[in-house]
Parts: structure tokens; sequence; C-alpha cells
């Protein structure tokens, strides 16, 4: 793990860089006395920086160093990164702390000094003497007595600074006892040490401090009933256990004699395994009536406290099937609460249950690859992190930003049952904590997902801006709400106003994403190839790339996406939509040709594309028809992607009164863009955003404006230079392309 690897850094107690102090034993940032905490992870990340101060550190090494997990994106590294300069209140335009070295990673460039240690030590010995007082009062003098005689570690103990490894002692086979009173009191020893381990302790906050390796003893299963299978299934879980703990690297797997006799006492190498230990893992095994119940329990050696108990009720089906789901459960479980970080960090995010912060953090992974499959899944890992622990907030939290993703990407049934889905949320989260912070950005998803709320949106997020305090997504979310209605350039302003969620916060908003939206179509190729890079399966951005290819009359690789994009998109909403726009570029579809009619879905969640279909080939009336029988849950796509659509519309369309008064009607319109532009003015002493010049022309004019008023008249003539060479282009050749 990441302290092990990071070693000059973690040294010192207080590190001084520039005129912050730095502490990563509490992982906090304090500047004139004011304390700011980051995460574990990106405290790591700071100390890698620090121990290579000058050099470039790129995200791989990050990953490789800090995360070491399959699961693990460039991503991860970006929003440390981003955290840490919330911390260090740092520019990334411009940087006095890190700067970012384009396309090879980042690099510290602030003075580092070492500081003194005295500070922490105290806080360290106090938090040492709370846990004493706290095990004192709830556990017997006696029983700890006994329990540390038996498995406290020998003084002389060592400890090895080598990976993990797993000890097989010679001599260790095992063979069946003689009797069965042998294997009855063999089976009792052991029973009765699971049993009453539990009454006699109660399971700590916090596991001793993980320092360098960590010892742990891999005790024979007992099993309850005498059987030869028991008997063999007892030690196969053991033994699978053995091989899954052996592949955490900060984990030094003792396997003592099967023998319990042996165990007890030293073998002919003059070992104690007990006396070794750090921690002692133990378990049982019973079957009844085609079930198996098997009880696993993580013990401290120097005190005999449990520190982490699970029990797996089974079916006998698939006997494999049911040994890598307990070894799963239980290595995910000890990689946590064998180490300080991960632990400190699973209790920052909310909970105090292993098995559900593994399973949130998968959660938080399949969220971030954008396409249907993947959030599906991350909804399934946030939910069985809510059955394990029914508390946990950010669990709820991530549940309901997937359910918020895969609507986008949905139709109208799926759509409404996200919406059940957040609403359920909403309500437990109330009753759980009914003054979480976490509410705000639920009633925030709640009003997307209803997609005709957006004039309370817009209320609720002036509001929230205007007190001075905002939530983290305001910024992002009114900017988004600013690039549907064509204000680009205020838009722009604002994600630079933007914060990243916070340290163990789940954000609903995607600010690097929205930022895409205003790049021109060359820029936004770049930009959305690079996203595809850490996020190969984004299901929207495979689109824009193909169309954006497309509209620079790269028909071949266009393609390529495009059938990449149908493959993830379950509901072929998204694949139609860049289907019609590359087949107008390409001069596939022509009026009133076989293959233009083809185009149209009879199906109300393709009646949004229908109309744009339409209005591409300036048929307003035809394409009104279709957006007024938008169904309310549609209306998202018309806030959110008109202005995009917008692009591929002749002049004669977007100037035409009718097509204006469309969209006024569906409350998209005039008067929607103008209350933004209002809204803009009311917060610009908060904001120190104002209108643009192009913004103001036409509030002044009481106009509507159509295009975006960031683009240059430049690369707006550009850009109509290459739909127009697209258009013209209709010859076999490019036609075949297109296929």
């Amino acid at each position: 793990m990441a302290e092990k690897t990071i070693n000059s850094a973690s040294e010192y107690q207080l590190i001084k860089i520039g005129d912050l102090i730095v502490s990563p034993a509490t992982c906090t940032v304090t500047k004139n006395g004011t304390a700011t905490k980051v995460t574990p992870r990106s405290m790591d990340v700071l100390r890698l920086l620090v121990d290579k101060a000058g050099a470039v550190v790129s995200p791989s090494e990050f990953l490789e160093t800090i995360w070491q997990s399959p699961i693990a994106t460039d991503h991860a590294v970006h929003k440390a990164i981003a955290e840490l300069r919330g911390a260090l209140k740092d520019d990334a335009h411009n940087p006095r702390f890190i700067k970012t070295i384009p396309k090879r990673g980042y690099t510290l460039i602030a003075s580092v000094t070492p500081c003194a240690a005295s500070g922490n030590t105290g806080v360290a010995v106090s938090a040492e003497n709370q846990l004493r007082k706290e095990h004192d009062s709830l556990s017997s003098a006696e029983a700890i007595s006994t329990n540390a005689n038996l498995l406290s570690p020998s003084p002389n103990t060592s400890q090895p600074s080598v990976k993990t490894q797993v000890v097989e002692p010679a001599g260790s086979i095992w063979k069946p006892a003689g009797s069965i009173w042998k294997k009855v009191a063999i089976a009792a020893v052991l029973s009765a040490l699971v049993i009453v381990l539990p009454l006699i302790s109660t399971s700590p906050v916090t596991t001793p401090n993980a320092e360098g390796v960590v010892k742990l003893v891999v005790l024979p299963f007992a099993s309850r009933d005498f059987t030869e299978d028991n008997q063999i299934l007892a030690e196969g879980i053991r033994e699978s256990l053995i091989h899954g703990l052996s592949k955490l690297t900060h984990l030094q797997v003792l396997s003592p004699p099967r023998n319990p006799e042996l165990m007890l006492a030293a073998d002919g190498s003059g070992r104690n395994y007990l006396r070794e230990a750090d921690h002692v893992l133990q378990g049982s095994v019973m079957t009844s009536e085609g079930r198996l119940r098997v009880i696993v329990q993580l013990i401290r050696a120097s005190d005999g406290l449990r520190e982490y108990s699970d029990q797996f009720d089974l079916p006998m089906n698939d006997i494999f099937a049911v040994q890598d789901q307990i070894v799963s459960n239980v290595v995910g479980a000890l990689r946590v609460y064998l180490n300080d970080t991960e632990r400190t960090q699973m209790r920052d995010w909310g909970t105090t249950n292993p098995l559900a912060y593994e399973h949130f953090l998968r959660g938080e992974f399949y969220n971030s690859q954008f396409n249907p499959a993947d959030w599906a899944r991350a909804i399934e890992f946030h939910q069985s992190a809510i059955e394990l622990d029914p508390s946990f907030l950010n669990a709820y939290h991530g549940l309901a930003t997937a359910a918020n993703n895969l609507a986008v990407y949905s139709g109208m049934d799926k759509i409404n049952e996200m919406y059940q889905r957040v609403l359920s949320v909403h309500r437990e989260i109330s009753r759980i904590d009914p003054s979480s912070d976490i509410l705000d950005s639920i009633h925030a998803i709640k009003l997307r997902l209803r997609g005709s709320s957006y004039i309370q949106q817009e209320m609720q997020l002036r509001e929230q801006i205007l007190s001075g305090n905002p939530p983290h997504f305001a910024m992002g979310h009114y900017a988004l709400l600013l690039i549907g209605a064509r204000m680009y350039d205020e838009a722009a302003r604002f994600l630079d106003l933007a914060s990243e969620a916070g340290p163990f916060e789940i954000s609903p908003d995607e600010n690097w994403s929205y930022r895409i939206n205003v790049l021109t179509p060359p820029e936004a190729i770049l930009a959305r190839k690079n996203q595809l890079q850490q996020r190969p399966y984004h299901v929207s951005f495979l689109g824009s790339v193909a169309v954006n290819l497309a509209m620079l009359g790269d028909f071949r690789q266009a393609q390529i996406y495009l059938n990449q994009q149908r493959e993830l998109d379950h509901e072929g909403i998204l694949t139609h939509y860049t289907e019609i726009i590359m087949g107008y570029l390409g001069g596939k579809l022509q009026p009133d040709s076989e293959a233009y009619a083809n185009a149209f879905r009879d199906h109300p969640d393709f009646y949004y594309n229908n109309g744009m279909l339409a209005f591409m080939f300036g048929d307003v009336e035809t394409g009104s028809l279709y957006w007024q029988n938008l169904q309310p849950v549609h209306l998202r796509r018309l806030f959110n992607v008109t202005h995009a659509a917008e692009k591929y519309f002749p002049d004669t369309v977007l100037q035409s009164a009718d097509y204006q008064a469309t969209l006024e009607s569906l409350g998209a319109g005039f008067n929607w863009q103008r209350r933004l532009m209002e809204g803009i003015m009311a917060m610009e002493q908060v904001t120190g955003v104002n209108l643009s010049r192009k913004s103001r022309d036409a509030y002044d004019s009481n106009q509507m404006m159509i295009k975006n008023n960031l683009w240059t008249e430049y690369q707006w003539a550009e850009f109509e230079h290459h739909k127009a060479q697209r258009i013209n282009q209709s010859s076999t050749l490019n036609t075949a392309r297109v296929h």
C-alpha cells in the first residue's frame, strides 16, 4: 500500500509547503491556524509529490505506487489533485503549489521544509490512551488477561521487511486423529474460541497501527459436523483464505500446522505461531439440510479483542462459488481492517462496515465508466452496500447519482423507475439524518429526473449561490443550464468557479464533461478522445466523436466509434441520434427518400430525435409536432441537447417564428433564456460573472440568442464551412463511406 512505499515523506511529522503546514498523520492542511481536511488517498498523492519535488510524477506512477488496484483509473488521480488544489487554495491556471505538465503528469513547485515532530506526538498518545479506556470500560479485565497470555506476541519477535509470503512449516501434513473423542475435544476448543470471544470482547473503533508488515496467523477452522466431507470443506475454506490473503502486499500470512495440538506448542523449528502473530483469524463450519454456515472472526493478538466478525449462510449447491464468495468478502474486509489508511478512509466515507465500503468503492468505479451497463452495476453495488450498512449515507447518494446518469440515456419506463429509486433514497436519508447536506444534492437530482421543473431548479440554484455558501454542485449545475440556453461564455466562467466534490462526497455534476460542450469540433474531438482513454465505454462521447469526425469528413473513423456506441446503447436512443446526424452530413438521408422515412422511429422515446431530424431538413411543421408531444421526462433532452443539435439546423429554421414559438411553448425559449440572463445579473455581486457582450445585446434588444456566444466569428465560419462541404458532398463514394 502507499504508506509502505512512500517512506521519506512519511518520516516527517509535519511538512511545510510554501506557507502551509501539512500533517500527513491527521490528513490536514493548515494555513493561519485554519485546518482543511483531505482524504488519506489525496494525502498520499501529496506525499509522493513531496518525495519527488521538482520531478514530474505521471498518473500511472501515482496509480502503481498508491492505488495498487485494478479498478483505479487516471480519473482517480485527477480527482485527488483537484481535491489537493482546493485544500491548498491553488489555481490550476496560475499554480503556486502543483503544476500540471500536459500529457506527462504533475510536479510540486513550492518549497518543502520538514517541521518539528512534537505537535502530533501528543495527539497520537492521547488517541491510544482513549482507546485503552474505551476497551477497559467494555471488557472484563480477567478475560483480557487470559487472552493476552494465550495470544500475546513474543517481545523478541522482529518485524520482517518483506512482501507477502505464506509460511508452510515442515511436517505440517494433516492426519486424522485416531479417536472420535480427540476430534470432539479439538473441535470443542476451537468452537469455544469462536463462541466465547465475542461475548468477552467488543469490536473497537480502530485496530493497532499497521506499520510495516502485519503478521496474521490463520487457524484451522473448527467443524461442528465431524464427517470427513465437512472436515475437508473446513480445511478447503481455510486454504482458500490463506491463498487470497497472501495477495495483500502489507500482510505476512502465517500458516501453522493443521493439527491444533501442534499449533499450541512450538514446532521443531522452535516457532510459536500465536506468539508471532499480530492478528489471529479463526472460524467454524457447520452444515444442515443442504445449507452451509461459516463464521469467521479476526482477533487482535495483543489483548484478544474481536476486530471483525462475519457469518455466511449459503446454499451448498456450488461449494466452489460459496468458497469464492466467503474468501472475497473476508479478504476485502481484512484489506481494510489491517491498513490504517483504508480504515480511516472507510470511516470518513461514513461506514464502519468493510464489506459495505468495498461494495461502495466498486459502485463508484462503475459509476465513472459512463455507460448503461456499468450504471446498472453501480446501482447494484451501492444497493448491496446499503443492505450491509443501512445508515451509509454516501452509498444512498451514490445510488441516486448512478440512477440519474442511467436515466439520461434511457427510455421513459427506465426513467420512471430511476425516479422512484431516487424518491426512495430521499425518504431514507430524510429518515436517517434530516439535516444532512446530501439532501440538497438528492433534491437536485429529483428535479432533473422530473424533466419539467427547470424554473424550480433555476430558482433553487440562484438562491443557493446568492447565499454565499452554495453546495459544491451549484455552480456546475447552473453552468449546465447556461450551456443549454446557448450562453457558453457565461457557462465557461461559472465552470471556472465550480468546485469539485469535497473529501468523502459524491457530486451529481461532472464539470470536466460540461467543459467539453463549449469547445469547437476539432477541440472537442481531442478532448473526448483523451477522455475515452480513461473511460473507453463512455456511451455519449463515442457518439460525439463519431459526429465530429463526420463533420470533418472522416466517415471511416466515425463509423468505428458509431459501431462501439451501438454495442453499449441498450435503448438505442443515443445511437439513433448519432446515426441521423451522420446520415445527414454524409448525404445518405434526403427529403422524400425511403431512407429518410425509415429514419423516423414511431415511439415516444424517439420523438425528440424525430423532431431534430425534421428540423435539420427544414421541416418546421413536422419537427414542432414531434416536440410538442414530448413526455415531461423527455423535456430534459430538449433543455440539455438542443443547443448542440441546432448547429445542424438551417438558419431558416432557427429564425423561424414557428420554431421559436415551439421552444417557448415548451419552456425552453426566449423567456427561459431571459430568465437566466437576469439570474446572471442578479448574482454578479457574488460570482463576479457578468453578461457577455453578445448576451447583453440580445437582452437589450429583446431578442432570443440562438447561436452560442463564446465561439468567435472565425470559429463559426469554419464550422459552417465544414457543414456546407458535407451537405454538398453527396457523391456515391461518400455515401458508401457512411456504411
